[in-house]
């Protein structure tokens, strides 16, 4: 673990570990000559990550030409980055404890912040559609953990989330000694996966990245920042806040107007609740 999360109060020996499936594959796809054969076998020893996986590759999002019925076919139509993506979107779930409703919802506010950041990225020509995907799903991480982990935390979680606001970093450095910012952060650094990654979690509510960031990570973390409020606008936490696109930061810093930033999250949406039950089941 690098330094500059050793002064927060959380307790970064209890940071969960990458679930065996996802680090299993990472492993084989930074492997040189990995096959497709050699990826499809680790991911089908867990029946419902390849099932999730299956599942959405099929759905209208990804485009497909023909029904892919094999992890392998998967694999070969998808490609290796897009694969990756999907096995860590369903291998989050793995993370949690128990799921009942709050991991329900963290789940589905993931996966949709995933897909919405995806679908930005990929209209807006701002940053790597693959790269905003991982961005966007681990944004809130650290609710996963903390949920996990603290008693008090499911209360604060289903409040926060309730109440639209995009950050409540105060209370949550009273309840739990870190923002779950800070410690999804944390979390990312110890998988060692991107710095850029750890950077989104950090200042996805905020966009605040220091002066000497490039543009590269300040548009990837306005996409995720502008995705972060698709959750709420589509109904996830049980009522709809549309009112924060307005004062998005990185809507912003994107310098996207606000009517055509609209206009494509409706279009988001269409796709979105078409192939809700693939997405979130």
């Amino acid at each position: 673990m690098g330094v500059k999360f050793q002064n927060i109060k959380f307790d970064l020996d209890k940071l969960p570990t990458m679930p065996l499936v996802a680090a299993q594959m990472m492993e084989l796809i930074n492997a040189p000559e990995t096959s497709a054969a050699a990826l499809a076998k680790v991911v089908s020893k867990d029946p419902a990550v390849s099932a999730r996986v299956l599942k959405i590759a099929n759905s209208s999002f990804y485009s497909m030409s023909r029904q892919v019925s094999s992890l392998s076919t998967a694999i070969v139509i998808l490609g290796e980055k897009t694969l990756k993506n999907l096995v860590l979107a369903a291998s989050m779930r793995s993370m949690n404890q128990t799921f009942g409703k709050i991991e329900q919802m963290l789940w589905e506010d993931s996966m949709v912040c995933a897909l919405g950041s995806r679908y930005l990225a990929r209209k807006l020509g701002v940053a790597d559609p693959e790269e905003a995907f991982m961005a966007g799903l681990f944004r809130h991480i650290g609710l996963v953990v903390l949920n996990n982990q603290e008693s008090k935390a499911a209360d604060f979680i289903i409040k926060s989330m309730e109440s639209g606001k995009q950050s409540m970093a105060e209370e949550e450095r009273e309840l739990f000694g870190a923002t779950h910012a800070e410690i999804g952060a944390a979390v990312l650094e110890s998988w060692k996966l991107s710095e850029v990654l750890s950077l989104v979690a950090l200042h996805h509510s905020d966009v605040t990245l220091d002066d000497g960031a490039d543009s590269s990570a300040i548009n990837l973390t306005s996409v995720v920042n502008i995705a972060g409020l698709l959750p709420g606008y589509f109904g996830i936490y049980g009522g709809q806040h549309k009112s924060n696109l307005e004062k998005s930061p990185g809507r912003k810093l994107l310098a996207l107007d606000l009517q055509r930033t609209e206009k494509i999250i409706e279009e988001f949406h269409s796709i979105f609740e078409e192939n809700r039950n693939d997405f979130l089941s």
